[in-house]
């Protein structure tokens, strides 16, 4: 189980690898996520992968307004 702070590790550090992937890579990472989560609704990780999708949009959106 993670611990309080490896979680919210992650929340500040996966942010940051997105900057480095190319839109085409943040488009599919959302959609295999929305996937996954559509795939095995009850699975406990799917708050992560809501969590993934929403750093992907972002990072499309900061994208945009450069």
């Amino acid at each position: 189980m993670n611990t309080a702070k490896e979680i919210q590790n992650w929340h500040t550090s996966y942010p940051k690898t997105l900057k480095n992937k190319s839109v085409e890579s943040l488009r599919y990472i959302i959609e295999d996520c929305k996937k996954a989560i559509q795939a095995m609704p009850d699975n406990p990780k799917n708050g992560q992968y809501q969590d993934t999708i929403h750093y992907c949009a972002m990072e499309l959106e900061n994208r945009k307004v450069k």
